[in-house]
């Protein structure tokens, strides 16, 4: 005969949802309801929760195993259709939760996932006790976005993991408090590039989780978007990107693209010799990408210009810019970056007893600080515009 777990429970229709409160036996929460720990399979993302904190678990068992102890703070659980209400008596809103009850189950096939108390319900079944009621808050869905969406809100104001907040900012159709919201365009986008097209040069090169193998931090990558997104969408004729339909966000993407493959081109030797730990090239290195990132949008301005742009293509003519355009205004300094040798010259130190002293940084001698990422993007930017014969050289004054 296949056991059950009879949860004591009171009904209730919240907002058009019925919900549950009650009590559950914490020693066998875990043997009906799993934790679905944040994972990657290629482009799709699953669950939502963290990695166990044994300390924090251990403590929870101290506290439990003390005089008096008691917990209070509801366990949060969603249930799959298995599991059914049923009242002491017809119309009663008091009763019980009915859930299958297997302990020798296979964690995956268990009818429930915990959304909120994963630590209080690995500390109590640590725990020497033989029975220790939790209180506990429960739905009844098969829809994962369900359990996500909790998970969300009960989590508003605790220090997600950033790989979690990445994850749970790509989910559709669920609320993002604006901060969060802000955060899904720029990593929808990178999702794009590093997972879902094959034809573009980052594809597969994204670090993120289920993707350890990458060497490009996806924060680099979701920084370089956000930091062109203003002047991609101007040259689309899109004011906020909220706007973009399917075919505008497909050639949004195309412009990132076709940068990439300008910079895989014109840096050739280098993009060839990438790697994640850096140590024969800094091509890929986050100071490197934002700095890509202000040529990028800066080159977005000159084929905006037609009157700046010496070459043929100009949004006068074309409706976005080419690989062909990133690789021409690219060549412009090539011969003057050092991503693998030698030493960029970045200005003149600020030296009351030498006038005018080189101040120079060995090629990989950048660092990933907000600081370092001005400094190479200023000094990128300054060759890219004495190249183009906007300027004369001028002194950057560092330090």
């Amino acid at each position: 005969m296949p056991e059950i777990l009879k949860i004591k429970a009171i009904q209730e229709v919240v907002n058009g949802v019925t919900v549950y409160t009650g009590w559950v036996e914490g020693k066998k929460i875990r043997d009906v309801a799993k934790i679905v720990h944040i994972t990657r399979d290629g482009e799709f993302i699953n669950g939502y929760q963290r990695s166990e904190l044994p300390k924090h678990i251990a403590s929870i068992t101290d506290y439990v195993e003390s005089k008096d102890s008691t917990i209070l703070a509801n366990l949060v659980v969603g249930f799959n259709k298995t599991v059914t209400f049923e009242p002491l008596f017809p119309g009663s809103e008091f009763g019980h939760l009915i859930v299958p009850y297997d302990p020798e189950q296979p964690s995956k096939d268990l009818p429930g996932a915990i959304v909120d108390g994963q630590q209080r319900s690995g500390g109590v079944k640590n725990s020497y006790h033989e029975s220790y009621p939790l209180p506990i808050s429960i739905f009844i869905s098969e829809n994962e976005r369900d359990y996500i969406q909790q998970f969300l809100i009960l989590n508003l104001g605790k220090p997600l993991t950033s790989v979690q907040l990445n994850a749970l900012a790509l989910y559709d159709d669920i609320y993002k408090p604006p901060a969060l919201a802000e955060k899904a365009f720029p990593l929808s986008i990178c999702e794009e590039l590093g997972f879902r097209d094959p034809n573009s040069p980052l594809y597969g090169l994204i670090k993120s989780n289920g993707n350890k193998d990458g060497i490009i931090a996806e924060s680099s990558v979701t920084e370089f978007i956000t930091n062109t997104q203003r002047q991609i969408l101007q040259t689309l004729g899109v004011r906020v990107h909220k706007d973009l339909d399917d075919v505008s966000r497909k050639k949004f993407i195309s412009i990132i693209n076709n940068f990439w493959i300008g910079v895989s081109s014109v840096f050739n030797d280098d993009w060839k010799l990438k790697s994640r730990d850096m140590k024969r090239t800094y091509i890929v290195h986050g100071t490197s990408i934002i700095g890509f990132s202000f040529l990028c949008r800066h080159m977005l301005r000159v084929f905006q210009t037609p009157n700046m742009n010496n070459s043929l293509e100009s949004i006068l003519s074309y409706e976005i810019p080419s690989s062909n355009f990133f690789i021409q205004e690219l060549a412009l300094i090539k011969n003057h970056c050092h991503f693998n040798n030698g030493y960029w010259t970045l200005g003149l130190a600020r030296n009351p007893e030498v006038e005018n002293l080189p101040y120079s940084r060995r090629w990989n001698d950048f660092q990933n600080t907000s600081s370092e990422k001005q400094l190479f993007a200023t000094n990128i930017l300054r060759i890219y515009e004495i190249e183009k014969g906007w300027r004369k050289n001028y002194p950057i004054y560092v330090g």
